[in-house]
């Protein structure tokens, strides 16, 4: 009876079968890791690093905006066929804030899509209101930032949603 060595499981084999195994699990991880990034790549504030690193400032900024005393009202309304970002100021003995400049940042969370910084305009005492025409609807991250002639000012953060 002689045997031959065909069909039989040899060293090469196994060695190739876990070749082939492990190749095939660093490629799927690869892209899939690819893709992970690219959709989001990690970061939801910029500089997050030196933000953590200049954080006790950032605490006592807070304590000065929290002794002014002043009030935020934030939403989206419709102006005729166009949505818009209505702000009311007041202080705290709700008096209305006039002669302020007031920006805003807004943002997708979790995305860079559709990111807009505007300024918004006096529309009567206290309110201030911008346009946004292209308003896509959804959750927005708004971060309102106010400053009064004499150089107070105040950054309001609120998460306003819109839908048509």
């Amino acid at each position: 009876m002689t045997m031959t060595t065909k069909g039989k499981l040899t060293g090469i084999h196994v060695l190739i079968m876990l070749c082939l195994f492990f190749g095939v699990m660093i490629v799927v991880n690869v892209i899939f890791t690819v893709f992970a990034v690219k959709t989001f790549p990690g970061e939801q504030e910029k500089k997050s690093y030196l933000q953590g690193l200049h954080y006790n400032q950032t605490i006592e900024e807070r304590e000065r905006e929290s002794q002014l005393g002043w009030n935020v009202q934030a939403g989206f309304e419709m102006a005729g066929a166009t949505p818009s970002l209505v702000t009311i100021w007041s202080d705290k003995s709700d008096q209305q804030l006039v002669q302020l400049d007031v920006l805003a940042t807004l943002t997708r969370p979790a995305s860079e899509d559709g990111q807009l910084a505007v300024t918004l305009l006096a529309d009567g005492p206290g309110r201030y209101l911008v346009a946004l025409p292209d308003l896509q609807p959804g959750n927005w991250h708004v971060e309102i930032t106010a400053t009064n002639a004499d150089g107070d000012h105040l950054t309001a953060r609120k998460v306003l949603s819109w839908a048509r």
